[in-house]
């Protein structure tokens, strides 16, 4: 599904910025040499074609997202990459539908919202400020031109009024805040019989014939995957750095030059009045709080103390106590526009009303040091390491096309890389799909490996794994995916063949206790004449943490118990362990206990997943308004 859905509105904006920063560089770099011309897409909307290696960049998008979402418990086993890829062609399809929807609506922005958003990116900063050298260099570097960069990001910007249009403007009633705590908050009494799969598993034989239908039945379970040695080459920034020697001429002028750069910012104390309105607060509520804060400002401008209107007026408890005081400020500790009204103040000055993610505040700066500029010896270590990276990310940006060009022209062999540009190749042996070490712990890396054109005996493309980071690769030997032999696996096929038809015996006793059970009659008396044990969980929470996920999901679906007789369900865990669970009663939460704060979060939640779900809606039937075609896939 869409970013949007997860990060609002600055998340479609950032995508749009990380892309154009930091797409692959064969996009670019490659271009004139591309056979977009003659390879079939697999998806048009409209007249706009997408390719398999759109596709490609997106999956390896897809696998980020999945990895920073599960963490260490990620493993490339728990999605199917077809699944995964044709999510990540949906998305595209999705992206591209927006678009035509925007342009057909009419949809538009203007420029100094998008001179606003380019200003404020931190790959054009330099000492805080838009830098428009910084600007165009990096624009150059990767072959692009203002108006093509202007353009990206007006779509983004449309993009995300669009989007806003439909998630922002859901509303939610009290009714569905009530239903959302009754059934949150519901508790559920259970019971259940355990039978666990251990309990069957050591007296079940497999025969030879059962274990020798389970392996050819399965004998894509127990494959050895396909493995590669590759070499390739590198392009890479921190290497770069290493050929840089400055002289101590070259560093001074380079300190005299960036001297800003070597300041230390002034020791700031302030003070504030915070009249609380935080995110979220309604409008009424908000200009009742802002005329507070300017009338209280008036009394300021008209010489009534500060510490003493921060103690009576401030909703800051903490600060309130001592007349407002916040102590040393350092940058990044306050929000935003809290640090840039503070920088604007003289000491003693007051600013004026500003509101920021907490309120609306008033500043006072109590204290100032004046900044100071820290001599050279004290920082000539970070001085070489400036000068020795700006130097090096020049020589990358001059290298990187031709590294392109000579990979490209010279497709069977790295030397000409090597030899022209004066770089070194290197090695790594028995890649496989799920190697973790060395450069094919990068996915787009080992994606590319068992591509069929570099499989082919073919260099690669250009692979950026950051903006300042590239490489090249080829494959110097493969072999391809083979089934183990049974004698050497038997030992995990004869514990299937055990542990599928111990399922099966378990599953049989559940339902013949199912059958026997009476109208009225609980469980736990099953538990003794069938050597069962027997569990009370009581009350428990869909997040309950004492029971297994299994049974708290099986549980939350059953039906409602009626008059005395309890429910009853069958549940089957991952590991095979099967239960019968008793659900004997249902409590839901009491709406009364929802405190105000609550409900408000409840409301902000419920109308981002309404909104989200309208949106998904929506991105459904925009098709109507375009053509949308899949190319067949081969039978």
């Amino acid at each position: 599904m869409l970013d949007k859905l997860r990060t609002h509105v600055k998340g479609w904006l950032g995508i749009v910025i990380l892309v154009m920063i930091s797409i692959p560089f064969a996009l670019f770099g490659l271009q004139n040499y591309s056979s977009g011309g003659s390879e079939a897409p697999v998806a048009e909307v409209g007249d706009y074609k997408i390719y398999q290696a759109d596709v490609n960049n997106a999956y390896q998008e897809r696998v980020k997202e999945l990895k920073e979402q599960y963490a260490d418990q990620y493993s490339p086993d728990l999605f199917n990459e077809e699944a995964v890829r044709n999510e990540s062609l949906n998305r595209l399809v999705q992206e591209r539908l927006i678009l035509h929807t925007v342009g057909e609506d009419g949809y538009a922005v203007s420029e100094k919202s998008i001179l606003d958003v380019i200003s404020t990116l931190d790959a054009f900063q330099k000492n805080g400020q838009f830098n428009k050298e910084s600007y165009t260099r990096l624009l150059q570097a990767r072959g692009m031109t203002t108006e093509g960069f202007v353009h990206q990001i007006s779509v983004g910007l449309t993009r995300d009024q669009f989007i806003s249009s439909i998630v922002d403007t859901t509303l939610v009633d009290d009714s569905e805040i009530d239903d959302f705590y009754r059934l949150n908050n519901q508790t559920r009494d259970i019971a259940y019989l355990s039978l666990p799969i251990s309990s069957v598993l050591e007296d079940i034989v497999a025969s030879d014939e059962e274990v020798e239908k389970n392996y050819t039945q399965n004998e894509h379970l127990y494959k050895t995957p396909a493995k590669a040695s590759i070499e390739y080459v590198e392009l890479n920034l921190d290497e770069l750095m290493l050929d840089v020697k400055p002289t101590e001429e070259e560093l001074m002028a380079f300190y005299e030059g960036e001297k800003q750069s070597f300041t230390e910012v002034g020791r700031r104390r302030a003070s504030h009045i915070l009249f609380d309105a935080p995110d979220g607060t309604s409008e009424t509520e908000s200009e009742t709080k802002r005329a507070e804060a300017e009338a209280v400002l008036k009394r300021i401008r008209a010489g009534e103390r500060f510490s003493e209107l921060a103690s009576t007026y401030s909703d800051d408890i903490g600060s309130a106590k001592s007349g407002g005081d916040l102590g040393i400020i350092t940058e990044g500790m306050m929000d935003k526009k809290f640090e840039e009204a503070l920088s604007s103040l003289q000491a003693g000055e007051t600013s004026e009303v500003i509101q920021t993610s907490y309120g609306f505040q008033i500043i006072k700066l109590t204290e100032m040091d004046e900044a100071k500029v820290q001599p050279y010896s004290t920082v000539k270590a970070k001085v070489e390491e400036r000068f020795k990276k700006n130097v090096a990310r020049e020589n990358f940006y001059q290298l990187s096309e031709r590294f392109a060009e000579l990979s490209f022209e010279n497709p069977d062999s790295l030397e000409s890389v090597v030899s022209e540009l004066g770089l070194v190749i290197k090695k790594q042996s028995e890649v496989t799909g799920s190697t973790e070490m060395g450069i094919a712990a990068e996915d787009k890396v080992r994606h590319i490996i068992f591509s069929e054109d570099v499989l082919a005996g073919n260099n690669s493309e250009v692979i950026e794994l950051s903006p300042e980071k590239m490489l090249v690769l080829r494959v110097t030997d493969y072999k391809s995916a083979e089934t183990t032999p049974l004698d050497d696996v038997k030992g995990d096929v004869i514990l299937a063949v055990k542990t599928n038809k111990a399922g099966e015996i378990l599953d049989q006793k559940a339902d013949e206790i199912l059958a026997n059970i009476q109208p009225h009659q609980t469980i736990k008396e099953f538990a003794v004449a069938g050597n069962v044990e027997f569990v009370d969980v009581g009350p428990m929470t869909r997040n309950d943490k004492s029971v297994a996920g299994a049974l708290i999901r099986d549980a939350f679906s059953m039906s409602h118990p009626k008059e005395d007789q309890p429910s009853l369900k069958k549940s089957i865990a991952a590991n095979g362990d099967v239960a019968i669970i008793q659900l004997s009663k249902v409590t839901d939460g009491d709406k009364s206990d929802i405190t105000q704060a609550s409900r408000d979060s409840f409301k902000k939640f419920l109308a981002r997943l309404k909104g989200e779900v309208t949106l998904a809606a929506s991105l459904a039937n925009l098709s109507v308004g375009a053509d949308v075609v899949f190319a067949k896939k081969p039978e």
